[in-house]
């Protein structure tokens, strides 16, 4: 294809809603095929690292927004901008 780039130049993009638990979630294995994150900080830190690990660049993370109450939905975007976030960056 008459291009100079490669398929390091491409952004990988996936849409994951996510849920921030207070205590940790069963991740077993039957859930890797799934674009729902629910678990502890520290488990969805960990996720969004091996999916950043795996070529996923770019993300779109949503919480939902039926179901949950406004003020939790709130609550974790500002978790997950604020504090996991810039531990899965800085593991880049």
């Amino acid at each position: 294809m008459d291009t100079t780039k490669s398929m390091d130049d491409l952004d990988i993009v996936s849409m994951i809603w996510f849920v921030i638990t207070d205590v940790d979630v069963d991740q077993s294995d039957l859930g890797k095929g799934s674009n729902l994150l629910v678990g502890s900080e520290r488990q969805i830190t960990d996720m969004l690292k091996r999916y950043q690990e795996a070529g996923l660049t770019m993300p779109m993370l949503w919480p939902p927004f039926a179901d949950v109450p406004v003020a939790k939905t709130l609550d974790d975007m500002k978790r997950l901008v604020n504090d996991i976030m810039p531990k899965v960056n800085d593991a880049s």
